[in-house]
């Protein structure tokens, strides 16, 4: 069997439906939870303790917020907050601000996780709690009342495609009109902000109840109010339709956006419950249900408000103000909520959270007279324990196994790469479960899907495999061009793998969950080819260049400003060769076209030749090289970049100017540059010409940064250092071409006339007087050489 996933051309990757099965035990008196009294670790606290500004919770109802990727660490926000390392298994000490800040009324109306600090709005401003050396720090302080703080988290791996994600820290205000609300980014952890203004922000209308980066989507996103009606706007969208579907919102609201970066949020106030799997696109109210119909279209109807709420996964838990325990499932396509009716679950002052899958811990303060540590009273619950005593008569799970080569992992997908994942599915017996398969960003991401049988388990069942190969929607051919995003732009998404229908009996069988970062992939990098080296022919000894090995660049070579313009200003620059990083330099001869040979390697591995566009330039500024090609030559359509014009209209003026993200191909029609300079050099080599290098009359060493600007062959910057040294030049003559050829006839002038001029005149006077003058000078010399020839002669 071969299933085919499709996207929805509306922009969504799936549509929820909401199938609950509502379970109702009027009839049974179970004690659901049994509170314990932690009163430990007083000692350590008491030392410790200094009387400060006491922080606490700006609303009435309070909170637990968990960090995201280490499920012992969480913060109480109430009357007073708490940060415990061990889920509360201790006494602790509230937190509070020192005097020095000046907070005026020290109340908490948000806070998050962001690496090894708490980042908490504190009236109005921003301040960070290092929690590992007990230190606060002002980070952003306005007059604004900043008081939401939002961000994801990434727990899959340690790569930075993941670990980039919580860099990202929104801060915004809420309750204006969107025109007038002010909004905060940190691409930094938190540690530092600049204001944030969206285009978009000037033109919508509606009061900001919310502002967000979606990673999953990889846009943002502001939660507008215009009177009770509710609606997601996203900033960016590959189709038209920006908005998502309207919900009824009659005031304030608090979200929840839920870890594993699947675009899961819950949203409540205290009469509604809302929930989204796709980032707000689609909002369903979530209803209570028992076995026999609809118990309650929504809490509002069973008279019900709830006082405190968590998720985990796909999990939702919350206790209302009448002291009543719900709990409920989170499925793509369906959602499931259970009324437990216990009167004395709830206490005043408790709330929830999960402590892992399917586990759940009610937490209350305890306050004793005089003592400035609290105690804690505790409730751990097991849902699946819980559900099998109240015998509500749940559905069997109809899959014994649902696992998948993905779950909880990172991969990443490079421009035009594919990617085969693989799960394994086994059902119950006499069941049939569907899998259902969806990605959060179906506008980057497109896959395909082959499900077989693939033998039996010890028992009998069947055992079927899913592959699923993933690619980049562009290259899929499944979607029209306006649904696509732009390809150049890293995104990231999700893949999930569910049963439909998974209900609450699957506790333990959750949903299979991957990221998958359609971008750079850090292990990837670029070397270039050394068939032959300065050392290798003995120009240059290894010893002498690790020796801290220096060379002088004449102050007409080089140009500082990248422009490959003689600067009257300069001087000999000594510039000292980086041997451990550039090792011996490359041979070539000058005036000899040349480029270089570039290797593409992944880790250890070679991957292949590099043939696509890139870009080189000496590094101190030398310009004694030309390029073989005009922008005429290259058979260019409009005027071809170069160096001195990017670096022109950068605000950088450094070598970061050109990259993959500003290229623009030349051989395409540019209205923005016509062809005006045919003769200008060609300065970008590879693709699809034969553009090379070609050295001029000069002896010596070139430093060259080299960059793949082809923005469609990965999304890496794939930057490389490299040496070259040229040999085979002759020394510059001093004197022009003209005045050296004039020289030359004059001196063959000079000959003639010599050639003439000297026999002519030995026979003259003038001659038989020369000679006679060269005889007198050495004439004892020639009375011997005539003596020794007469005695020769006689012999």
């Amino acid at each position: 069997m071969v299933l085919t996933g499709l996207s929805c051309p509306l922009g969504f990757s799936f549509l929820p439906v909401v199938v609950t099965v509502v379970l109702s035990q009027d009839s049974f008196d179970i004690p659901v939870c049994s509170y314990e009294l932690i009163e430990t670790g007083k000692s350590e606290h008491a030392k410790q303790y200094l009387i400060e500004n006491i922080l606490y919770y700006a609303y009435k109802d309070p909170q637990i917020i968990k960090h995201p990727c280490n499920q012992k660490l969480a913060l109480y926000m109430g009357k007073r907050l708490f940060l415990t390392k061990d889920n509360f298994r201790r006494s602790l000490t509230p937190l509070n601000i020192p005097y020095k800040f000046k907070v005026g009324i020290p109340k908490v109306t948000s806070a998050i996780f962001s690496s090894s600090k708490l980042l908490l709005a504190i009236n109005g401003n921003v301040f960070g709690y290092d929690y590992e050396d007990d230190s606060w720090i002002a980070i952003l302080d306005t007059q604004e009342q900043l008081a939401n703080i939002y961000a994801e988290y990434c727990c899959y791996s340690d790569d930075y495609s993941c670990t980039s994600i919580s860099n990202l820290v929104l801060v915004y205000t809420t309750g204006e009109h969107i025109s007038k609300a002010h909004v905060y980014l940190s691409n930094s952890l938190g540690f530092h902000f600049e204001k944030l203004e969206l285009p978009q922000m000037k033109t919508l209308d509606g009061i900001l109840e919310g502002f967000f980066f979606f990673h999953s989507m990889s846009k943002y996103a502001m939660l507008l109010r215009t009177g009770k009606v509710g609606r997601f706007v996203y900033t960016e969208p590959p189709l038209n339709e920006s908005w998502g579907m309207p919900f009824e919102m009659s005031g304030h609201i608090n979200i929840i956006n839920l870890s594993d970066l699947k675009g899961y949020l819950i949203l409540w106030d205290e009469k509604h419950l809302f929930f989204t799997n796709n980032c707000g696109q689609l909002v369903e109210e979530i209803p209570i249900k028992n076995d026999k119909g609809i118990k309650y279209e929504s809490l509002a109807h069973s008279l019900n408000q709830v006082s405190s709420i968590t998720g985990f996964e796909n999990e939702l838990a919350l206790l209302t103000k009448s002291q009543k325990f719900f709990y409920g499932t989170l499925g793509l396509l369906s959602t499931s909520l259970i009324d437990i009716e216990d009167d004395g679950i709830g206490l005043k002052e408790a709330a929830i959270m999960f402590e892992s899958v399917g586990n759940i811990l009610i937490v209350v303060p305890e306050f004793f007279y005089q003592d400035p540590i609290f105690d804690f009273s505790i409730c751990p619950l097991n849902i699946q324990y819980l559900l099998m005593d109240l015998e509500i008569g749940l559905k069997t799970c109809k899959a014994e196994i649902l696992r998948g080569n993905f779950n909880k992992k990172l991969f990443v997908l490079d421009m035009n790469e594919t990617l085969k994942l693989s799960a394994t599915l086994v059902p119950q017996p006499s069941q049939s479960p569907v899998p259902v398969i969806t990605v959060s960003n179906p506008h980057s991401l497109g896959f395909k899907v082959k499900m077989y049988e693939d033998g039996y388990t010890y028992d009998g069942n069947t055992i079927f495999t899913i592959d699923i190969f993933l690619m980049q929607q562009h290259v899929s051919g499944r979607a029209h061009g306006s649904f696509i995003s732009n390809m150049k732009t890293a995104t990231l998404s999700t893949i999930t793998l569910d049963l439909i229908d998974r209900g609450m009996s699957c506790i333990d069988l959750q949903p299979q969950i991957g990221l998958i970062s359609i971008g750079c992939n850090w292990n990837k990098r670029i070397i270039i080819r050394r068939d032959l080296t300065a050392c290798m022919k003995n120009f240059l000894k290894p010893e002498e260049l690790e020796d801290n090995y220096t060379y002088i660049l004449e102050k007409t070579s080089y140009d500082g400003s990248y422009h490959s313009r003689k600067q009257p200003n300069n001087k000999d620059l000594i510039v000292e060769y980086e041997y451990e990083r550039l090792g011996c330099p490359l041979l070539v001869y000058y005036n000899s076209p040349w480029k270089p040979v570039i290797e593409l390697w992944k880790e250890s591995n070679f991957v292949e030749v590099v043939k696509t566009e890139f870009i080189l330039i000496e590094r101190n500024g030398l310009f004694t090289y030309n390029y073989s090609l005009t922008v005429g030559k290259a058979l260019c359509k409009s005027q071809a970049q170069s160096w001195s014009s990017m670096i022109d209209a950068s605000s950088k003026k450094d070598l970061n100017a050109w990259n993959r993200e500003n290229y623009v191909n030349c051989h395409e029609h540019n209205e923005k540059a016509p062809l005006l300079s045919p003769q200008a050099e060609y300065q970008i080599l590879g693709g699809s010409t034969s553009n090379s290098i070609i050295f001029n009359q000069r002896n010596g060493i070139y430093i060259f940064l080299l960059r793949i600007v082809d923005p469609y062959y990965s999304y890496c910057d794939l930057t490389t250092v490299f040496s070259v040294y040229v040999y085979g030049a002759f020394p510059k003559q001093t004197l022009p071409d003209y005045i050296v050829a004039l020289l030359i006839i004059c001196f063959m002038l000079f000959l003639l006339w010599l050639g003439y001029f000297i026999p002519k005149l030995t026979k003259s006077q003038y001659g038989n007087r020369f000679k006679l003058f060269c005889r007198n000078l050495c004439p004892r010399s020639k009375e011997k050489r005539g003596k020794f020839h007469i005695t020769k002669l006689k012999k």
